[in-house]
């Protein structure tokens, strides 16, 4: 196929993300307020549930396509696994630097946002990721189902407290109607499912094709598999999230916004992260403990300026953009 033609379908894929991300968080945030949800669970689960599926899909093809195409069942895993850890490094460093272009066209200087609820989504996390981490070292490794029994069990929890949070603090909020629902429509159930399943199928859809031609790019101008697993692949799962939220803080709805963030790295470090341990042989290369660590330290140093600040700051998103672009250059000057 053409060069032309790859960078053709690349861009439809990214216009086409953007577009169903619109009619995505349209529908969700109807829904949640239909089940009288906060933002909180609302952008922590629900919309988290849906664009979940691309980084899902992508580590379990990979390993179970080699089946099928007959290919090396090692590389695939290695790219797997390149993915499973690059999508909350992605998702808590850049997604959050992105979210700053937002307050500076704003002219803001913070997120206005609970600062409880920041600390206990990155409590969450930073646990979650620290046991599955921990779990990547010899000796812990042949205990690994009591590792995804642990975070599949702490994501229940997670899902459990937030929704129950979310009821008691939820008020009656304003949300716009759904952009399917006419005026006189009164099946809104009808409608509200139909474009929940109609955004999800063409957003995990083009997804998967911008994923492809990602990869395409990366292969064509001489890019390592591992760069391909651990930057340039989460970068391109971790695109509904990031559009999510940027749609959402143009709405000033920035706890919605910041929630579909923290809520995805909840999800990546427990139910994700559990598919790893299980599908792969979840041992790190010095390249994926880097890039375990950067995510880890990064979130550590949010957790704490939060902590004590009680607030997140223009300058904490653009310290997120720093820690990506300093992994960018060690990676690719290695």
């Amino acid at each position: 196929m053409h060069f032309l033609t790859h960078f053709t379908i690349a861009l439809i894929s990214l216009i086409t993300i953007v577009l169903s991300c619109i009619l995505f968080t349209n529908a969700i945030e109807f829904l949640g307020n239909k089940l009288k949800l906060g933002n909180s669970a609302t952008g922590s689960i629900l919309a988290v549930i849906g664009t979940g599926l691309p980084e899902l899909i992508v580590p379990i093809v990979a390993i179970f396509g080699v089946y099928f195409t007959k290919t090396n069942i090692d590389v695939a895993k290695d790219i797997a696994l390149g993915a499973i850890l690059g999508s909350p490094f992605a998702l808590s460093t850049l997604a959050l630097f992105l979210l700053s272009f937002v307050l500076i066209i704003q002219k803001r200087n913070k997120l206005n946002v609970e600062h409880s609820f920041v600390l206990r989504e990155y409590k969450y996390f930073l646990l979650s990721y620290s046991i599955a981490v921990l779990f990547s070292f010899g000796v812990l490794y042949s205990y690994r189902y009591f590792a995804v029994l642990f975070l599949l069990l702490m994501y229940g929890i997670f899902v459990y407290r937030t929704i129950l949070k979310s009821r008691i603090a939820c008020v009656e909020c304003e949300c716009e109607g759904l952009l399917f629902l006419k005026k006189n429509n009164s099946n809104v159930n009808l409608v509200l499912f139909l474009q929940l399943f109609f955004s999800l199928f063409v957003l995990v859809l083009a997804s998967h094709f911008f994923v492809k031609e990602i990869n395409f790019f990366s292969l064509y101008f001489g890019a390592s598999p591992a760069i391909i697993a651990l930057i340039i692949t989460p970068f391109a799962t971790e695109l509904p999230e990031c559009v999510n939220s940027l749609i959402w803080l143009k709405q000033n709805k920035d706890e919605l916004a910041l929630a579909n963030i923290l809520g995805a790295i909840v999800f990546q470090s427990t139910v994700l992260f559990s598919i790893g341990i299980l599908l792969t042989p979840w041992n790190f290369s010095e390249s994926l403990f880097i890039n375990a660590l950067f995510a880890f330290l990064a979130s550590l140093v949010l957790f704490v300026f939060v902590l004590f600040n009680k607030k997140i700051c223009l300058t904490n998103l653009l310290f997120c953009g720093i820690v990506y672009f300093s992994y960018l250059t060690i990676v690719l000057v290695k």
